[in-house]
């Protein structure tokens, strides 16, 4: 039914992705040809492709159950990490990607985006811009895709999962998506110093094929994490030729962006992606075939 999906940002909120998926992947017989997306947003997309969503959900639970804190300040005085999301998250891929790329390789097109400074913009000050905007865009979401960014030079670029030579390469691809300081330290990719990709785009529409897909279908469905209070659950926006179906939670996720120390709020958080996905199967056998298209 889609021939394309976005798997937007979000840390611990993409949780609801992988609830929602797993209650539609079967009814609409979820198939893509092309995966975009960005942050969380990319692990999880990954996973789900390979059919590993509960596992990454078990693993989440358990780390999540014997992290104490979210920052342990006392390490700013010790050799050890401050911050251990991004420890949690590196250790993450290591095993749930367990065999490797292999399982990749035979799935959708997985596009990662990542954010280039502006050349001119010096590191400090691009880490310090870059973090003001994705904090702002998180905490308060106010349009579906934002300009803030772009209008200062930065720039969303897109790499292939699957063109990783190795599972180092691809660690750190997921890794580069996810750069946000100070939870995460500063990375290069290629030379380059780069930061989340969210910071352009957390709903990473860029990395779509444009125009008609396999088989003439033009279906895009794109998963939020954000609640955007003057949208429905669910709409679709006509975008040229194609028809972009955006889903978003029905409710304020009860984990945030950066809390590891929940299991209960992943629990919830999965729990409201399921509902989430069986409200749109609802929707969807409701309306009679011949005007889904314009309905949803």
């Amino acid at each position: 039914m889609f021939d394309q999906v976005v798997f937007a940002g979000g840390g611990g909120r993409c949780i609801w992705q992988i609830g929602f998926w797993e209650s539609i992947v079967d009814e609409v017989q979820l198939s893509p040809r092309v995966v975009s997306a960005v942050s969380a947003g990319g692990l999880v997309a990954g996973l789900l492709l390979i059919n590993r969503g509960q596992d990454a959900v078990q693993y989440v639970r358990s780390v999540f159950s014997v992290n104490r804190k979210n920052a342990y300040w006392k390490n700013l005085f010790r050799d050890e990490a401050v911050f251990p999301q991004y420890a949690i998250c590196r250790n993450g891929i290591r095993e749930l990607f367990d065999n490797g790329l292999e399982d990749l390789r035979t799935v959708a097109e997985l596009r990662l985006a990542v954010t280039r400074p502006p050349a001119w913009m010096v590191g400090p000050l691009a880490l310090t811009l870059g973090a003001v905007i994705y904090y702002t865009d998180k905490g308060f979401p106010r349009s579906l895709h934002s300009t803030s960014a772009t209008r200062l030079g930065f720039r969303q670029t897109f790499y292939r999962a699957q063109d990783c030579s190795d599972m180092d390469e691809f660690e750190h691809l997921i890794l580069s998506s996810s750069c946000t300081p100070p939870f995460t330290p500063r990375l290069q990719l290629n030379g380059a110093e780069i930061l989340d990709g969210g910071v352009v785009d957390n709903v990473p529409v860029a990395g779509l094929d444009a125009g008609q897909g396999r088989a003439g279908q033009g279906r895009v469905l794109i998963l939020l994490t954000n609640r955007f209070p003057g949208y429905p659950d669910s709409f679709t926006q006509r975008q040229g030729v194609q028809l972009w179906t955006y889903v978003q939670p029905s409710r304020v996720l009860p984990i945030k962006v950066w809390d590891f120390t929940n299991p209960e709020a992943v629990t919830a958080t999965l729990n409201i992606g399921r509902a989430d996905g069986r409200a749109l199967l609802t929707q969807l056998k409701s309306i009679a075939p011949e005007t889904r298209v314009q309905a949803l």
